[in-house]
């Protein structure tokens, strides 16, 4: 064999040698795609409940007055509403600071009759409970009626449109105590007068990080740590910013208003 015959070879199999390597490097990585494709197909898909027609319904049944008192342009009502998987409001209950005009009923009759969409976990409905805020104002530049999926209370963290955790209805909760006598006078939600407050710190994938007590109203002790135990064990539709779950804190409350 000549020496120029002897060199070609020697080139075959090292081209040989070379394209096996890349070979064996493609399906190696190939192969690590196909272990880490099955992981992020199983990570859950979360949506927050939505307000649907509400902002309808309220445009026709809200009459806003002339006037909410001297000085004062608007007001806001701050609602807890049980979103069914249906969209339609199985228990709304709202609060408002004592203005001179009470918008309260006539929100918690609207939002009764509003249809929401649905929250939904990987394309399923289920019911939770959404906390919002029902804002009314008169002249200015501000549209007369503003919805806002949250309290506020994290506003200057994330904005004024974020949408707050949503509790789920359709494991254990906490709340069902509360509709009975078998925690006395206890009430959900804001109102005046003593109430018991526990925060739970909610992570982007709804489960509940670390619970802790607040508030406590007097002699109620024993209502925040049964709400703290329950808490731990609740589910949640977690926090969103602009499409991105995010974590944030919850806030369960009891009133014990006379």
């Amino acid at each position: 064999m000549t020496q120029q015959g002897a060199d070609c070879r020697l080139m075959m199999h090292e081209d040989y040698i070379m394209t096996n390597t890349i070979l064996k490097k493609a399906i190696r990585s190939l192969l690590v795609l196909a272990a880490i494709a099955p992981l992020a197909s199983y990570a859950t898909a979360y949506t927050p409940a939505k307000f649907g027609n509400a902002e309808t319904v309220l445009g026709k049944q809200v009459t806003l007055p002339a006037s909410f008192g001297e000085g004062v342009k608007t007001v806001a009502v701050y609602c807890q509403a049980d979103v069914m998987t249906t969209g339609n409001i199985n228990s709304v209950t709202c609060y408002e600071n004592s203005p001179l005009v009470s918008m309260q009923i006539v929100t918690e009759s609207a939002l009764k009759s509003a249809t929401f969409t649905p929250a939904t976990i990987d394309g399923k409905a289920v019911p939770v409970r959404m906390q919002l805020r029902v804002v009314y104002s008169l002249g200015g530049t501000q549209a007369p009626i503003v919805l806002l999926p949250n309290l506020g209370t994290l506003q200057a963290q994330h904005g004024t449109h974020y949408f707050a955790p949503q509790e789920r209805l359709d494991t254990n909760d906490w709340y069902a105590n509360y509709s009975t006598k078998e925690h006395g006078d206890g009430k959900l939600f804001f109102a005046e007068g003593k109430m018991t407050r526990v925060m739970a710190n909610i992570e982007a994938d709804g489960k509940v990080e670390t619970v802790s007590t607040i508030e406590a109203a007097l002699r109620k002790q024993a209502d925040a740590a049964s709400i703290e135990s329950s808490l731990k064990k609740s589910k949640f539709i977690p926090g969103f910013v602009q499409d991105k779950p995010t974590a944030m804190h919850y806030i369960a409350v009891v009133n014990y208003q006379k």
